[in-house]
């Protein structure tokens, strides 16, 4: 192998190198993000408008609930599978860890044609194709 193809072949070393240590640094990442998202939080600090997991104070014992609450812009926190409004007070939050909810309430501010054609949906039995 001449001069030049060893100039070439090191800058192709030196290429996938760098492409190696740059997804090594994504994953480590990745790693440090999801970590830093799991530790619960003060409710306090709980962002507005995001599928996010609560544990709240009960007779004397501190547990999740086991389906996403989303915190409102109306200071209210709502389960996101229900749509339903909750009367309980959060003392720590962290992120939804549990994946997508299957079937999450479409608020009517949000959606309000396909809100409409659920409820209808729901109250007549029907489960065809929304229109």
């Amino acid at each position: 192998m001449g001069k030049l193809g060893m100039t070439d072949f090191g800058k192709h070393l030196l290429s996938d190198a760098a492409k190696i240590i740059a997804n090594a640094d994504r994953a480590v990442h990745a790693v440090l993000a999801h970590e830093r998202l799991s530790h619960w939080h003060p409710a306090s600090t709980a962002p507005y408008n995001q599928d996010v997991e609560i544990r709240v104070h009960e007779d004397n014992q501190t547990c999740a609930l086991p389906f996403p609450c989303r915190h409102t812009n109306g200071d209210e926190w709502i389960n996101v599978d229900l749509g339903i409004p909750l009367k309980v007070q959060p003392v720590e939050w962290r992120v939804w860890q549990k994946g997508k909810s299957p079937h999450p309430h479409q608020s009517s501010i949000f959606a309000p044609r396909e809100s409409q054609a659920r409820h209808r949906e729901q109250r007549s039995g029907y489960h065809g194709k929304i229109p």
